[in-house]
């Protein structure tokens, strides 16, 4: 055989070897997906973004192997479905923003209400939803479907227990001083000199977190604003208006009259949320203005009589008090899904009242996203209700940058460093900057469900 046959034959061979090679690996490929099937990725970008979230692990797990366990049997090319939660809330963006970007498998996001409105529908992380959610949206409660609401579309189907600002107060230190829950502001003004006469501090606040001091100025813009909080925020944006407006300038006033007139103490800069807990569980405080998601905390640890109430009528506004929060969690899908259809039969199964029921019942809610899933019927569930629908929280409107350095001014002003006028200049001058590096506002078209009561 000559020396060129020996080349073409070892040629030859070399060839039908490294297709040997090939078929195996297909082979061993689709013996690999014919024993998987379809693969279901639900992706939760932070340890909080998951099925009964605060729930202990071992009931997080059963409730979410049992809602994946009945999804399959009427899916039952679906054999694999994958829960991908894990991360501290404040690295959520970041992660769900990678992993789409290295490629990864998404179908289902875990989303939070705050992130779908400030970045992930605007930041094109996330599909729209309105073809699934509108025929169902008979099963979410009024303003749950407004709170996933951005650029006229719905980017979620609700399902969470529901949360909203508060005050919790001491009712034996109320007692105390021959009072009950305050309605108005003058009314709990009024208990001022009483509280400092018994050594109790009025109102205690978790001053250092600068975002809580958010909530004293969005209940006063909403009572200012005659309820029209979301346009009059809008108009400020689009630059109809200006932060420095008279209207804006009062609710700053209308925050900043709850440390002048001493329901709050100026020095409550310096305390942070253990502390202000601290304060209030001991019998040294009277009130304070949190949110619901403190209600486990409060049961814990207090030995004295509490309740709730809305944060109270002002006197001189037109407006009514209004609640801000409502639900906080919804499903959406991932823009880089390839099986859309799949992913949106498992959020409308996951949203079936009966499995809505079964995955929030650890909760222990006062109320849910679903309207026929109801949990509590003790007086304080009854009390919270009768604050419903809440509103949509504003610094899910403000652009992120503005609203961490309106956050910071709030702090400054509720301290007595400057005024609100101060106040206002300071974040209408900021706003101008972002404006001038190309920032321009798409309004949510989601006006605020409170404002219809």
């Amino acid at each position: 055989m000559s020396g060129k046959s020996r080349v073409i034959l070892s040629a030859i061979a070399l060839y039908l070897a490294a297709l040997a090679l090939h078929w195996v690996h297909v082979s061993k490929q689709r013996s690999a997906s014919e024993g998987t099937g379809v693969k279901l990725v639900i992706f939760g970008p932070s340890s909080w973004d998951s099925f009964a979230p605060g729930a202990a692990e071992d009931v997080v797990a059963r409730v979410t192997g049992d809602l994946d366990t009945r999804f399959r049997i009427e899916h039952p090319q679906v054999k694999q479905i994958v829960h991908d939660v894990r991360g501290p809330v404040a690295d959520g963006l970041a992660r769900l923003r990678n992993a789409e970007v290295a490629g990864d498998q998404l179908d289902v996001v875990v989303c939070a209400a705050n992130p779908v409105n400030t970045a992930y529908a605007r930041g094109g992380l996330i599909a729209p939803l309105d073809a699934l959610v509108t025929p169902i949206r008979q099963r979410f409660t009024p303003g749950a479907v407004e709170n996933f609401t951005v650029d006229s579309h719905i980017w979620a189907a609700p399902l969470s227990a529901v949360n909203l600002t508060t005050f919790f107060y001491n009712k034996d230190l109320f007692a105390n001083v021959g009072a009950g829950a305050p309605k108005t502001y003058s009314t709990f003004r009024a208990l001022v000199p009483k509280f400092r006469a018994a050594n109790v501090i009025p109102v205690v606040h978790q001053g250092k977190n600068a975002w809580m001091w958010l909530f004293y100025y969005m209940s006063a813009l909403t009572q200012a604003t005659e309820n029209r909080q979301v346009f009059f925020v809008e108009r400020m944006l689009e630059g109809t208006t200006k932060f420095t407006d008279a209207t804006n300038v009062r609710a700053l006033q209308l925050a900043r009259d709850w440390v002048d007139d001493g329901l709050l103490d100026a020095q409550s800069n310096e305390l942070d949320e253990n502390t202000m807990k601290s304060v209030f569980y001991s019998g040294k405080a009277a009130a304070f203005f949190g949110d619901t998601w403190d209600i486990p905390g409060i049961t814990s640890n207090v030995t004295f009589h509490w309740g709730v109430f809305p944060f109270p009528q002002y006197d001189s506004a037109l407006g009514h008090p209004e609640a801000f929060g409502g639900v906080e969690s919804g499903l959406c899908i991932s823009a880089t899904t390839r099986q859309s259809a799949l992913a949106e039969a498992y959020i409308e199964f996951a949203t079936r009242d009966e499995n809505a029921r079964r995955l929030l019942q650890p909760l222990g809610a006062f109320a849910t996203s679903h309207t026929n899933v109801v949990e509590g019927d003790d007086e304080i569930s009854r009390e919270l209700r009768a604050q419903l629908p809440a509103a949509k929280f504003l610094d899910w409107i403000f652009p992120p940058e503005l609203t961490d350095f309106m956050q910071r001014q709030m702090q400054a002003m509720m301290g007595q460093t400057q005024t609100p006028e101060q106040t206002a200049a300071n974040i209408e001058a900021k706003y101008e900057t972002l404006v001038q590096a190309g920032y321009v506002y798409k309004a949510t078209k989601s006006a605020s469900p409170a404002a219809t009561k």
